[in-house]
């Protein structure tokens, strides 16, 4: 087997502690912001109207030579805040790469000082993940096992491979944990080694294998 890679994703953001002090969070938090980041009020406005009561702070980051504008949401949690959503202000859509590294920096210039003093603690995840962080052991060797050994032009038709390739589909059935479409094209592509067509096969195979054996069971 190939040495375990992973693929890149956004990353989560949570703030956690006492609930009677999230409210000394917030104010924490905004005081702590300082330039490039600042508190945006309309936006925060906009979004309570819509939030039914929940508890948001919304900021916003000026671009630099470094990283776009951008607008981050905080929601409330029982805990404390989680990040929901940076979007980017000027540019269409941000790259893996941009979203991680405005998460980052919130989390070194706000994040982490404002929690320190209300002593409440920040949780990030991983920027990078692999496919036994999405799925059991089981259900990533099979995937591995049918990847590493099919033809990457035939996909799945030949007898051996589409034997391995049925062989996860049953797993991943049977696994509490589903493995997102997505990530799955993702990761054939950007870590197996497929093309985008053959992944994009294997993808509508996965997701169709998947329906027949709930409809199976659903009818037996």
């Amino acid at each position: 087997m190939h040495e375990k890679r992973g693929i890149e994703v956004f990353q989560d953001l949570t703030i956690v502690g006492p609930q009677s002090k999230r409210g000394e969070l917030r104010e924490a938090l905004i005081k702590t912001a300082a330039a490039p980041w600042k508190q945006a009020l309309d936006a925060e406005h906009d979004l309570r109207r819509m939030s039914r009561g929940d508890d948001i702070i919304v900021f916003q980051r000026e671009a630099d030579s470094r990283l776009p504008a951008a607008g981050l949401t905080l929601w409330s949690r029982a805990s404390g805040y989680e990040i929901t959503n940076i979007v980017p202000k000027t540019v269409g859509q941000l790259t893996y790469a941009q979203y991680n590294g405005l998460l980052q920096e919130f989390e070194r210039s706000i994040a982490k000082p404002a929690a320190t003093i209300v002593g409440f603690v920040v949780e990030v995840s991983a920027p990078r993940q692999t496919l036994e962080e999405w799925v059991s052991p089981e259900v990533a060797r099979a995937l591995e096992g049918f990847s590493h050994l099919a033809n990457k032009s035939t996909g799945s038709s030949h007898p051996s491979d589409q034997a391995r390739w049925l062989r996860f589909l049953i797993l991943s059935y049977r696994s509490a944990k589903k493995l997102d479409s997505d990530l799955l094209r993702r990761w054939l592509v950007e870590v197996d080694g497929w093309d985008e067509d053959h992944a994009f096969k294997l993808v509508v195979e996965y997701e169709f294998g998947l329906d027949l054996l709930t409809a199976y069971d659903r009818q037996r």
